[in-house]
């Protein structure tokens, strides 16, 4: 039985999984990834109109940055495409909005729209009132042949330009679309459901199993599936950042790790009590576990293999999240507040007072030569790579950002088995990430060129000015 096994950037986050209460189509509290480096702000957005924010991690202090038009009050949060600089938000009016990141400037984007959210790639995906699924990349709309047949419960976009919907009932059902394809769908166990960050697997925990499918499959609604053995009542699942791995939430016993492949389990991970949701981080560092019951949640550090800790939190759509490699948001009362999940105790390093009313969008993208704020952490390592690679090029595509040093030179083993030149620049500083990057390359297009065929998620960097481009 074959499911693809591709590589997937580590570095990624994953929305939150197995919350109680309505269900929430703009994917949780998954960060606006992109092809950009480590988080360095977050959104802060009015639910009931006003001026949008921006501030710095970890000391949550206000960005000079200020939204110059004043937004509509708002549905939620939709997502945001880092590398064009749009946030997009849905409106009480069922309009979608783009918040301009560059100009600070509000502009109308779609209407009437009933459900929308956000590919890994920052391609919007909206369903209007009459079913008609828009796609929009790059600011130009791509209109699909079918329309979209149910309501969905969730809605997901892929790297491949897919729109995965999971439809309810009494008989689950998964349907899949694309814009020059007819829909394809295929029935699903009942449980809570995750993708991996590319969109191309699907894995559901169905109680005694966690079952997996392909979602770019035959138009016929064929799929590939591995149904996985699972013990103590699976409530919630989760790939990790690598794609390699998948975490089992359980009603009884610990967290499970399993191998995304064999199916074999990895690991046992023991914790307090029983779990009914997960939420994952950018960095592949930080598990957080959602307890049956309380306002907590229990932190395992992924590069310990453990629990090692509870976390006083709020938990909600869009919080708690990692915003950066050791910074957990969250609301605390009214406030929102910056947790060290690395410093003992999880000590509080900013907090934003009466914000909690708030929506808040951690972003991979900050105000071009602010003053304050971190552009880049790792000059240093790139020289050295430039150096060591004894040539004078010093562009490079950097293709993954994480704190797991296994999980960035697994991926480099990867990618130069594929016969890519890639390597892996060890961090400066404890609390920056491991980045694998491809090159040297004599030219900036060199770069680009590479980046447009490996399908992979990446940047340009240079020695001069890495994390400006």
């Amino acid at each position: 039985m074959k499911l693809t096994h591709a590589i997937v950037a580590a570095g990624l986050a994953f929305p939150l999984a197995g919350c109680k209460g309505e269900p929430d189509l703009a994917a949780g509290n998954l960060p606006a990834v992109g092809r950009g480096p480590a988080l360095t702000t977050v959104l802060r957005i009015p639910r009931e109109g006003g001026t949008a924010r921006l501030y710095r991690v970890p000391s949550l202090e206000p960005s000079a940055w200020k939204l110059e038009d004043n937004l509509p009050p708002l549905q939620r949060t939709v997502g945001a495409d880092p590398e064009q600089g749009f946030v997009f938000l849905l409106d009480k009016k069922r309009n979608v909005v783009a918040l301009d990141l560059e100009t600070r400037r509000v502009r109308p984007s779609l209407e009437q729209v009933r459900h929308a959210t956000v590919g890994p790639d920052g391609a919007l995906y909206a369903v209007d009132t009459a079913s008609t699924v828009t796609q929009m990349v790059r600011r130009t709309p791509v209109r699909f042949r079918s329309k979209l047949r149910g309501s969905p419960r969730e809605l997901h976009g892929t790297m491949g330009g897919v729109l995965v919907a999971h439809l309810g009932g009494e008989k689950p059902k998964m349907e899949v679309l694309g814009s020059d394809r007819p829909p394809a769908s295929f029935e699903v166990p009942a449980g809570q459901q995750a993708l991996s960050f590319w969109g191309d697997l699907v894995a559901i925990a169905a109680d005694s199993a966690v079952v997996i499918y392909e979602t770019e499959g035959d138009s016929d609604g064929d799929r590939d599936r591995i149904s996985i053995p699972v013990t103590g009542g699976a409530t919630a699942v989760m790939f990790s950042p690598s794609g390699h791995r998948i975490y089992v939430a359980r009603a009884s016993d610990g967290l499970l790790v399993l191998d995304r492949v064999s199916g074999q389990e990895l690991e046992e991970i023991d914790l307090p009590g029983p779990a009914v949701g997960l939420s994952g981080d950018l960095f592949g560092q930080w598990v957080l576990v959602r307890p049956a019951s309380g306002d907590s949640a229990w932190v395992v550090d992924v590069g310990k293999g453990g629990f090692v800790g509870t976390v006083d939190v709020e938990w909600d759509e869009d919080l708690p999240a990692v915003v950066s490699p050791n910074t957990l948001l969250t609301r605390r009362g009214k406030d929102v507040v910056a947790v060290d999940l690395a410093g003992e105790g999880f000590p509080v390093r900013g907090k934003v007072a009466g914000a909690a009313g708030d929506t808040w969008l951690p972003l991979t993208w900050h105000p071009p030569q602010e003053e304050g704020v971190p552009v880049n952490a790792d000059s240093a390592a790139l020289a050295a790579a430039a150096d060591s690679a004894g040539q004078a090029a010093s562009v490079y595509l950097q293709v993954s950002s994480s704190q797991n040093p296994v999980w960035a030179e697994e991926l480099s083993q990867k990618l130069r088995a594929a016969g890519l030149p890639a390597a892996v620049l060890k961090p400066a500083r404890s609390d920056e990430a491991y980045r694998v990057v491809l090159g040297p390359y004599a030219t900036r297009e060199q770069a680009e060129e590479t980046g447009r065929g490996i399908g992979m998620p990446s940047f340009v960097v240079t020695t001069q000015d890495p994390l400006s481009q």
